[in-house]
């Protein structure tokens, strides 16, 4: 079984079709940046998807917190680095940065994950001893404890959108970013041109499947966005979303 590095390395450039019409990295692009890294880091050793999957288990982020310090943009230049923080009871936390060649740190993000049995939905319990992953348990790149985003109190619908083949992962479910591009994609053209999502915390409840429909409920709550997606045959929550606006530069 290979051993992964303590901390995760990989460079990336943005391309035309990972941008919007301002030039500017999309939110759930970014996303999937990250979630790719973290899929590389565990690639090859007990962790990785094959290594699971010949277990029947599978990898499900619970909560995911982003904070954007600057926009990166078309053809910008980025180094990702991720790493395992440590176990805490059932979750896996893991942190990461997107920083420019200058080394200024761009993106900063912070997670946490279960591994689930994909028959029963059962969580596995993890062995920080004996796993081999080489944990950095004093390595934070956002000093938080990762909270389920609070509950909409009302708020009102703002899109709907159905579950397309293309919508699936190869868990047979919505990928994770695919809730970030919804939730995005429930604002005005106006709104999205204005301003950018600064900070992102989602908080994923159940999962959406093919052909599923599904309801943006938006609520202002202080200085923040809060967002539920909900699906529309039994009103289940499939996801909650904090989001903080900011101008655009």
């Amino acid at each position: 079984m290979a051993e992964a590095p303590q901390v995760w390395k990989e460079k990336r450039i943005v391309e035309s079709y990972d941008v919007d019409l301002c030039g500017r990295l999309r939110p759930h692009i970014l996303f999937s940046y990250l979630l790719n890294s973290a899929w590389n880091h565990a690639n090859g050793t007990q962790y990785g998807y094959a290594e699971l999957s010949a277990r029947n288990l599978m990898w499900v982020l619970i909560k995911f917190q982003m904070v954007v310090s600057t926009q990166p943009k078309w053809q910008d230049r980025l180094s990702i680095e991720t790493w395992g923080k440590r176990i805490e009871r059932l979750y896996a936390l893991r942190d990461f940065r997107i920083s420019a060649p200058s080394g200024a740190t761009l993106v900063s993000a912070t997670s946490s994950w279960l591994i689930l049995d994909k028959t029963t939905g059962r969580p596995q319990r993890f062995d920080a001893n004996t796993d081999g992953f080489s944990w950095q348990p004093q390595k934070e790149e956002i000093e938080t404890n990762l909270e389920k985003v609070s509950e909409l109190q009302g708020g009102r619908e703002v899109a709907s959108f159905r579950v397309h083949f293309s919508d699936i992962d190869v868990n047979r479910h919505v990928g994770s970013a695919k809730y970030l591009q919804w939730f995005m994609d429930s604002h005005s053209p106006d709104q999205l041109e204005k301003t950018i999502p600064q900070t992102i915390e989602l908080s994923f409840l159940t999962e959406a499947i093919l052909d599923d429909r599904v309801h943006v409920i938006s609520e202002q709550r202080n200085e923040s966005e809060l967002c539920s997606l909900r699906r529309a045959t039994d009103n289940k929550e499939l996801c909650r979303a904090r989001i903080r606006w900011g101008r655009a530069e």
